[in-house]
């Protein structure tokens, strides 16, 4: 039996206990006057209620998005700002590891590494060089990037990395393709996303650091300008 007929017959038994519940209340309680309701109406009403509920639950939903006040976004501002500024000073054992999404080595053939980018925003990606003592041609990678977050909603898990890819002694990075996100909101407040000029922080901007470790003999040729320093 697959999974899909498991759940439908599960599903099925609140709605037999219900049916079964509302068959009892109907047939001790007596309905007195002119307004006698129909015990069969009554029955299908509430079975209704309870299917309805049942099919809902078992349906697969959409994860739900969170979406953040103004003062969680400010942390998650500064969450990022601290981990750039820990990374340019090199100071690795104080990087946030939640921050951590890849890590690689390659080897060189020659004495020459360049830095390449395929997308419409390279600002979006950033090069962290650290220079190491070591006469092997051994590059070691690791690929971090910092919160996103747009009008509060927290998006990050949803949007692909950027992908290195290595060919001989260059590394390309590849940006995301376009996301297009939907989402369906409730809610009895106007202007859910508050898209006004009183909110201070509308978007947290994340970024991916690229950190290589690179041994001092090697020479870096960067075109477009990704390495920070």
């Amino acid at each position: 039996m697959s999974n899909t007929w498991m759940i439908f017959f599960i599903g099925l038994i609140p709605v037999v206990i219900g049916i079964l519940i509302v068959l009892y209340i109907t047939k001790k309680v007596k309905y007195k006057g002119s307004l006698r309701l129909n015990k069969i109406v009554i029955m299908i009403y509430f079975s209704l209620l309870i299917g309805v509920g049942v099919v809902y639950e078992i349906l697969p939903k959409e994860p739900i998005v969170e979406q953040l006040s103004e003062e969680q976004l400010q942390q998650l501002q500064t969450e990022n700002e601290v981990f750039e500024e820990k990374l340019l000073k090199q100071e690795e054992s104080k990087l946030s590891q939640k921050f951590l999404k890849e890590e690689w080595t390659h080897e060189l053939s020659g004495n020459t590494l360049t830095l390449g980018y395929i997308g419409n925003d390279s600002y979006s990606t950033k090069v962290v060089v650290e220079w190491i003592d070591s006469t092997a041609q051994k590059i070691e990678g690791k690929v971090y990037r910092s919160h996103i977050n747009l009008y509060g909603l927290k998006i990050e898990d949803k949007i692909p990395l950027h992908e290195a890819e290595w060919t001989g002694n260059e590394v390309v990075i590849h940006e995301p393709v376009e996301q297009e996100f939907t989402f369906d909101q409730f809610s009895n407040e106007l202007n859910v996303f508050q898209q006004t000029d009183t909110m201070e922080i509308r978007m947290v901007r994340g970024f991916t650091y690229i950190h290589l470790k690179v041994p001092k003999h090697i020479e870096i040729v960067d075109p477009l300008g990704l390495q920070m320093y």
